[in-house]
Formats: structure tokens, sequence, C-alpha cells
């Protein structure tokens, strides 16, 4: 096991060397303050023959007013997804045909962000497009419609019927975030998207999209004075107010709270985690990282998660743990730039699991949590995890877009270079850091847990009783999996509160 996880550590460290070689991006540079009115992120790289752009507004989803849960997401669809003054989507989009390019939008619970990339040949023509959408969105009636409707359909199809990763990933925040201004969706709810009004999107763009709350980003081999250029042209965005919406304290999770989402489903889902004090821009983030990369990293095989509940039991396909948000897991296998949040949490991911083993896979995640709080890492343990991640977060910022979005993101968050970061920090860790922060901030006796599953009763009734849970395996388990397993089918969980939802429920209001 460790020769294979050192082989992946150096393939990685070969991958990251020859795929950055080519072009680094230039520093970021002091931090603008917050609400300091337009920034400019620029990112050369004059060998590129690709230009990528990109528009981050403080204009997410913590400024939907009450009762209009969604607004902001449905007023990026309307300039990204919509019609302009001077033309329809579908001519938009004929336009946009032939450089082989997109006008694509995500709001989060902070931002929301816009962002395309195209040939440097077609930039004039792109961004003229670009312009167009921004500056004068069209606001039309039917494409109200039809985006309110895919917003809609996204919460009552795709996460309620379709998409039971999504489901979880989006519950779990709402637990975590309760009665806070992260605690709805970024889509909205089903009640807040249908009150909302063509005068409320309007009123919002006029608001939020404004230079006070916009940095802008450019990245690639782009002509001489473009990017100057470009802030001119968005310097027609009214000027703003200054400052970024305050956010009360991250709610304190007490006691383990279990929400039982009920629908028709063959396999078992499991979201745990709270709110974390520390985001990227605080020291105690890094050694805290490297402790989540040990239990673990997002699709990868080194994790002690991983290793434990799928490689050595079989119980599931995918184990990973999380010190941030991260956007769409089931389809993403590195970080997404351009999600930028204030507040964090922690959270560990089971999926898919069978019916029959996820009370034990629930027991056998908190034991491994549990295990890195109590014991932590050993000197060997912390020396290969460093050296994975030193080499894995290489590979985050392989695209032109990605390092253009990074860089933003450190800029929103008011510190260097992310990546940069990573790279000066790490190195200088020691194993009591990491060990420190492991104990400080890692814990399973407070925490929300959102459970995907059908019979929800039944698996109610078993996490009540809080009996033993014993495996049984289809071959013969190593000894010292079946030793440790004494230990984990009666680790007591003893739930403080346990609710069942109907999956129909979800995101109602």
């Amino acid at each position: 096991m460790r020769n294979s996880r050192k082989t992946l550590a150096a393939a990685l460290a070969l991958a990251a060397v020859s795929g950055l070689a080519a072009a680094q991006p230039a520093p970021a540079g002091a931090a603008a303050p917050a609400g300091a009115g337009m920034q400019v992120v620029a990112v050369p790289s004059a060998g590129s023959p690709l230009v990528a752009i990109r528009l981050l507004f403080d204009a997410g989803s913590i400024y939907d007013p009450a009762g209009k849960e969604g607004l902001a997401a449905l007023t990026a669809q309307m300039i990204g997804q919509a019609g302009t003054a001077k033309r329809s989507y579908s001519d938009l989009v004929e336009a946009l045909y032939p450089m082989a390019a997109t006008i694509d939008s995500n709001a989060d619970r902070e931002v929301t962000v816009f962002y395309g990339q195209v040939h440097r040949d077609t930039l004039a023509d792109y961004t003229a497009l670009l312009e167009e959408a921004l500056l004068h969105p069209g606001f039309g009636q039917a494409d109200f419609e039809r985006n309110k409707e895919q917003l809609l359909a996204y919460l009552t199809t795709t996460l309620r019927s379709s998409d039971d990763e999504a489901l979880g990933l989006e519950a779990i925040q709402d637990e975590i975030f309760s009665r806070h201004p992260y605690g709805h969706p970024s889509e909205g709810t089903v009640a807040g998207l249908k009150s909302i009004t063509l005068d409320d999107v309007k009123g919002f763009y006029r608001e939020h999209y404004t230079r006070a709350n916009l940095i802008l980003g450019v990245a690639g081999g782009y002509p001489a004075g473009y990017a100057e250029q470009l802030e001119k042209d968005f310097a027609a965005l009214p000027a703003g107010q200054p400052g970024r919406k305050a956010l009360p304290p991250a709610p304190k999770t007490s006691g383990r709270n279990f929400h039982l989402i009920e629908k028709e489903t063959a396999s078992v889902g499991v979201h745990f985690g709270y709110a974390l004090p520390v985001n990227r821009a605080e020291a105690d983030y890094y050694p805290l990282m490297v402790a989540n990369s040990y239990l673990g990293e997002h699709r990868t095989f080194h994790g002690r998660l991983q290793q434990q509940l799928r490689q050595a039991r079989g119980l599931n396909y995918g184990d990973y743990s999380y010190v941030e948000y991260w956007l769409t897991p089931p389809r993403t296998s590195k970080p997404t730039p351009n999600v930028p949040r204030r507040e964090q949490f922690f959270s560990v991911w089971l999926r898919p699991l069978v019916p029959s083993t996820a009370q034990f896979a629930l027991r056998d995640a908190l034991y491994e949590v549990g295990r890195v709080r109590d014991k932590g890492l050993t000197q060997a343990e912390f020396d290969l995890t460093r050296e994975f991640l030193l080499n894995y977060s290489k590979l985050w910022g392989q695209t032109l877009a990605n390092r253009l979005g990074f860089q933003m993101d450190s800029r929103y968050y008011g510190m260097p270079s992310y990546l940069d970061e990573i790279q000066g920090r790490l190195p200088k860790l020691t194993l009591d850091e990491v060990n420190r922060a492991a104990r400080k901030y890692l814990q399973t006796e407070s925490y929300e847990a959102v459970i995907v599953t059908a019979k929800a009763a039944e698996l109610k009734a078993a996490l009540q009783k809080d009996g033993p849970s014993p495996m049984k395996y289809n071959s013969q388990a190593a000894p010292d999996v079946l030793e440790a397993d004494k230990t984990i089918e009666a680790l007591p969980v003893k739930p403080t509160a346990i609710e069942i939802v109907p999956v129909g429920q979800v995101f109602e209001k």
C-alpha cells in the first residue's frame, strides 16, 4: 500500500511539473480592500493562443431577500442564459457558435461569476458579445419564464429525483447553516423562486451589478492594452456601495442531529459535518488541509477513508472529507475556483452504500475521523501526505481559466495567491502543527448528518437503538480489519435528534 501511494505521488509530481512548465501566472499582487471599487486581476501568458475572461460579482445568494430565495441565481441566468437589449438569446448563441464560445455563469452563496474562453483571433468579437450581455441585458419575459422553470426543475427534478449526490451535498449545507445567510441552495427554494418577478430581477441587477462589487479577471495571450480597455468598458456599470455584507458567526452545532431524506433509491448516501471557523486566508487552514488530505482527498485513493471503507472492506465507491465547499463533487475531480466563502465547513461524504451496511459505514467514518483527532499522523504518514498534496495541488492550476480563477479568489479573500501559499507554507509545516490542528478542529461529538435513503423509518429505528452493526464479508477480510471491526461495529453514535423528511419537501421553502 505504501509503495502504491509513493508511486502516485511521484506520478503527480511529474505531471504537475510538465503541465505547468509552459506558462506560470504572474503574481496577483496585494489585494485591494473589499468594496474599494472595481478590481482587476491580470494573468498574462504571451505564448498562449487562448484568452480567459472572468467577472466575479459580490452578488451571491446571501443577498436573496427573505421569501425571494433564488433571486441571485435567476438574475445570473437572465444575463448569461438570456437575450440582450439588442438580440434574442438564440441570436446570441448563434453569434457565439463560430467562436466555439459560451457565456457561462454560476451563482454561489457569496459571489456570482461569469466566464468564457476564446482564441485570441476572435477575442474582439467575443468581448463585444460579453459586454453586450453584461451591460445591456434584455430582461425579456419569455427568457424570465424559461430560466425560472429551469431553476425550479433543478430543485424538484434534478436534486429530488435524479442526483442523490448533489441532493445530499445541498441538504447538509442547509442543515449546517440553518438560519444563516448560507442556509438555502444558491438556486433558491421552490417557494422563493415562484414568488420572484421580473421587476425583482431588474432591481437585483441594478443594486448588485456594480463596479464596487466586481473583480474583473483576464488571462492568456491577450494583446497589450486589452485588460485596461476591458476595465474602461465595464466602468459603464454603476459605482455601487463599497463593503461586503456582514455575516453572522456560523451556527454552532450541538449534539448529533440526523436528517433522513426518504426517497425511493437503491443505495444510501451519507454526509455529516459542521461549520469550521477557518478558511484558506488563515494560517490554521494549511495544517488542517494536510490532516484532511490524509483522511480523504476528493476522488483519490491515498486517503485513509477510501483505504479503509472501500479498499479494505468493499463498502462503496467513494469516501472523502472536505475542509471547504466542493462544487459538484460527482463531476469534478479537482477544486473549482470562484466559489469563495468566508465561512466554511468540514464534511465527510460516503456514497453509494448498500442499505444493510450503511450504519456500519457511518461508524467506520466516524471512527477514522476520531482516530486522526486522537492519535494524529505518524511522521511517515505526515511526510507522505504533505508530499502528495504539494504535488497534487500543482494540478489544480493546470488550465489558464483555473489559474485565473484561483488568483481572483485570492483577491476576494484578501490574501496572496492560494496556490503559491500551498507551495510556500506546506514545506515549513511540522508534524506537531498538523496534529495540533487535527485535535483542534476535528471532532465527532457534534455534527449534522444527512442520509438519503429508502425505508427511512427502519434506519431511524436502528440509529436510535444504537446497537451493534456487525459486518459480513463475502470473502475473508484481513485479520487487522476484523480486529478493528470489533470496535467499529459497537462504536456509540447516540443520536441527539432524528427526523425523517420526505424528499418532496426538501428545498420547498
